[in-house]
């Protein structure tokens, strides 16, 4: 399941790329750097989160995968390359739902339909939507103690670093540090992350002290 949502959205990153020369920042990969000072640049070099610029992919889907499941991922990755984004979302979705109803919100399947629906919503420009799914990913991988848990954390701040409501940077980049801190405290972090940490705590609370000292302006 985990190669068929990497191909998923391999494939879509591709097959959109060539149409996406003049489009708007809301529609860069969600692991893009950004134009601004006041957001951090990417995730951390060497994370295994996905590069700004994947590869092509089949649309095909690991064998062992259940059936059913291996044909929605099929049809959601269809309907992203065809631009198709709200129906892709929609099916993402549903995928996500049925899967958590099922088996639970950690199961392994669950998880990897969570983050396609996360970057699905980035697709469609939904940045705050794509920070939400991606940050209960990486929260329950944390929760669990998965060792991909910081790749998960990777992608939820490339997913944060776009939004532009300042309270929700706020409130979303303090959950980013939480899981960072956790994660630091059971070993090293990956190259990178401490870094990566760093700017985000830095703009955290840039932004926490303008809201206190803009009712003295």
């Amino acid at each position: 399941m985990a190669t068929a949502i990497a191909r998923a959205r391999a494939t879509a990153t591709a097959a959109t790329a060539r149409d996406r020369s003049d489009a708007p920042p809301e529609a860069r990969p969600a692991d893009a750097p950004v134009n601004s000072d006041a957001r951090p640049a990417s995730p951390p070099a060497n994370s295994d989160a996905p590069p700004a610029d994947l590869p092509q992919a089949g649309s095909g889907v690991d064998v062992g995968v259940p059936g059913d499941i291996a044909e929605r991922v099929v049809r959601i990755n269809a309907l992203t390359v065809t631009g198709r984004l709200d129906e892709a979302f929609a099916e993402a979705t549903g995928l996500r739902e049925s899967l958590s109803g099922a088996a639970g919100a950690g199961h392994p399947y669950a998880l990897e339909a969570r983050a396609l629906e996360a970057y699905v919503a980035h697709l469609r420009g939904d940045h705050r939507q794509a920070t939400v799914l991606a940050l209960s990913v990486a929260r329950i991988r944390c929760g669990a103690g998965d060792e991909r848990a910081p790749t998960e954390v990777a992608r939820a701040a490339a997913a944060w670093q776009l939004l532009d409501d300042d309270r929700a940077v706020v409130v979303h980049g303090r959950e980013l540090l939480g899981m960072w801190d956790g994660l630091s405290r059971r070993g090293p972090l990956p190259p990178g992350h401490t870094e990566l940490a760093a700017q985000v705590r830095a703009l955290v609370e840039s932004l926490q002290a303008q809201r206190v000292l803009a009712p003295l302006a």
